[in-house]
């Protein structure tokens, strides 16, 4: 009995130090383990994607956004005023918003800067004239405008606005007809005196 108990102890003996050799003798696993694709231990991936650098959004700008985050940006806009000595001058600008043909005849009707009327700028397009609308057509434009426009002034200085506004267009569209309404309705005599307008306008 003494000689089974012996051999049964030496045997479990032997058993868990085979046990300890496996697990605790073998080398561990590296704390700063790499990992790649292949790697046994995770099988193989093949559809794994390849790193990439992280992009910073906050300093990476598009052309696009350059341009649109340029400041003090001008444009250079114009109309025609007269001067003291009585003729036709081109009133130019610089603004920050880009030129069109509406955007001068708007700067026309509001009249001469301060900077503007003193070196001797005037317009004899009467206050508070509103466009109605513009309309652009294969040849013609039309420019329709508020009953204000008539207002006031005599025969020469009805027939002065409406050439300010005729030689404005012109600045835009220097080949199309231009043709001047009043609420809707095409011009034929403008003002009080009933000055006749010749449409299209010169």
């Amino acid at each position: 009995m003494n000689t089974f108990l012996k051999t049964f102890f030496a045997c479990l003996i032997l058993s868990f130090g085979f046990l300890a050799y496996k697990f605790i003798g073998q080398d561990s696993y590296s704390s700063n383990l790499t990992v790649s694709k292949n790697n046994p231990i995770f099988g193989t991936h093949q559809n794994l994607p390849e790193a990439r650098p992280i992009e910073n959004n906050k300093t990476s700008v598009s052309v696009e956004n350059k341009e649109e985050i340029k400041k003090d940006v001008k444009y250079k806009h114009s109309c025609y005023f007269f001067s003291n000595n009585g003729e036709l001058v081109k009133a130019q600008r610089e603004l920050s918003f880009k030129p069109s043909l509406e955007n001068s005849i708007a700067i026309l009707l509001k009249g001469p800067t301060i900077a503007e009327s003193k070196k001797g700028m005037y317009s004899e397009i009467p206050a508070n004239v509103d466009i109605i609308s513009i309309r652009q057509l294969d040849k013609d434009i039309i420019v329709d405008l508020t009953s204000n426009f008539g207002n006031g002034g005599g025969t020469n200085s009805v027939a002065n606005r409406v050439k300010q506004l005729s030689k404005t267009v012109k600045l835009y569209e220097p080949s199309k007809n231009i043709y001047l309404y009043i609420n809707g309705k095409e011009v034929e005599y403008l003002g009080g005196d009933g000055v006749y307008i010749k449409q299209p306008l010169d």
